[in-house]
């Protein structure tokens, strides 16, 4: 079974450094980009292997200072180390944030303790666990089968209940389909998607894109290796 969120053990350190030399960094976080070489250098001679390593070296602002002082490493840098890390991982929310789930459905899953979208993608993987649920339920095969396609994209960080709406009405379906569309052409749908159903998205752009499809392909590469274990 896949999990909700990645497994950050999944991820090597060098990966990880090779993921963040490679992203368009916001101004706050482009010190994570700089002396690459050097500090990864100390990480590893730290005894760090992977990005799992990472997050639990650096789970506290106390584990922070002590990591600083055992490697020569800034606080400032470690801080934002972690929150790049950190930003792998996916947070579930309410199934009711999706628009255009009926607030019934989600009381009838809530009721069989299912309450955001890890929960409902976990149980649901296969098209066997989304029959029965339905029968379950009482919710269609046809709304549990989306409710799942919607959790699943879900899984990418900065995709919300609104976006993942505007993806699965563009025709997108999964994490693996997003992380293979032409930018341009999902920015199109998407655009075509929030005017016709006057979704509050914001200024959607191509970075915007390009940002989810990064994590995307994180998310789908590592569901491969879970697989492989």
């Amino acid at each position: 079974m896949k999990g909700y969120s990645i497994d950050p053990d999944l991820i090597k350190l060098e990966e990880f450094r090779e993921l963040t030399a490679g992203r368009n960094m916001l101004p706050g976080r482009v010190m994570l980009q700089e002396q690459m070489e050097e500090r990864y250098a100390l990480l590893k001679a730290s005894g760090m292997e992977h990005l799992g390593q990472l997050l639990r070296f650096l789970a506290s602002k106390s584990k922070i200072e002590s990591y600083s002082k055992r490697t020569g490493l800034t606080t400032e840098y470690l801080t934002l180390l972690k929150r790049e890390a950190g930003s792998y991982l996916s947070t579930p929310f309410p199934l009711s944030n999706f628009p255009g789930i009926p607030f019934e459905y989600a009381e009838l899953l809530k009721s069989r303790r299912i309450k955001h979208t890890k929960d409902l993608y976990e149980q649901v993987q296969t098209k066997q666990q989304q029959e029965r649920m339905a029968t379950d339920t009482g919710i269609p095969s046809y709304r549990m089968e989306e409710l799942f396609s919607l959790c699943d994209l879900s899984r990418i960080t900065g995709v919300g209940g609104v976006f993942a709406r505007i993806v699965y009405e563009a025709g997108i379906r999964s994490v693996e389909e997003f992380a293979c569309t032409d930018i341009p052409t999902q920015l199109s749908r998407y655009r075509t998607v929030i005017e016709k159903y006057k979704y509050a998205a914001g200024k959607l752009g191509e970075e915007d894109i390009r940002y989810g499809v990064h994590y995307a392909r994180v998310v789908v590469a590592c569901d491969k290796k879970s697989e492989n274990k």
